[in-house]
């Protein structure tokens, strides 16, 4: 699974998204911050993600609303992530920053759907079409499009033919993950998906995975 080229954001088009002109868009890059927001505890020190990934969160915040799609667009770049070209690596801690900034200031369910339109703006491999190996390729796509010594996984293990769990150790959102998780079965299952948070642990609590429950009935 990786991610598509087609969206491209430019400076222009960030300016028309926030409604500045070329003066008003000057800002002083405010500092990206995520500690204390997040459970897992690996360094981002030099954690990067390709910015594809960002690209899709614009898209995919769009899908959900012009108004959310807006603000994703503005606090990227008030972190100074503008010009963002698909294949060049950014730090990680930047989009990162917009999607805790999102949960915060419009709650878990707006972060859900954000994840969960995120697989309509991702390009399949074209010989996918099982839900079960959708649900593996996650870390694979995950791998390929972020890099640093520390940047978790997702490790899916199938429990029967329809239903698995999801572990997810890694910096991003609980709620987005849960919505991510939900949106890939969703693209490849022919009933209802249902994705239950289950376990003792979660980032949201300071714990270091989430785990979830997914069953395509």
């Amino acid at each position: 699974m990786a991610t598509t080229n087609t969206v491209f954001v430019t400076t222009s088009l960030f300016k028309r998204l926030v409604g500045l002109s070329g003066d008003e868009s000057q800002s002083n890059d405010e500092s990206p911050t995520v500690d204390g927001r997040i459970g897992f505890d690996g360094s981002l020190e030099d954690s990067e993600v390709i910015g594809r990934s960002p690209l899709s969160y614009v898209a995919a915040g769009e899908s959900v609303s012009s108004f959310v799609g807006k603000q994703i667009a503005n606090k990227l770049a008030e972190y100074g992530l503008e010009d963002i070209e698909p294949d060049e690596w950014y730090p990680l801690e930047i989009p990162l920053a917009m999607l805790y900034d999102m949960r915060d200031e419009y709650g878990g369910v707006r972060m859900r759907n954000m994840g969960q339109n995120v697989p309509e703006h991702v390009e399949f491999p074209p010989e996918l079409s099982e839900v079960d190996n959708a649900l593996r390729g996650i870390d694979t796509a995950y791998q390929q499009n972020h890099r640093g010594s520390e940047i978790g996984s997702y490790e899916f293990q199938q429990e029967g033919p329809n239903e698995g769990i999801m572990i997810c150790e890694n910096p991003y959102p609980c709620e987005f993950d849960k919505g991510l998780i939900r949106g890939v079965a969703k693209k490849f299952a022919d009933n209802p998906v249902e994705v239950e948070e289950v376990g003792d642990q979660c980032r949201s609590d300071g714990d270091r995975h989430c785990e979830y429950r997914v069953e395509w009935l």
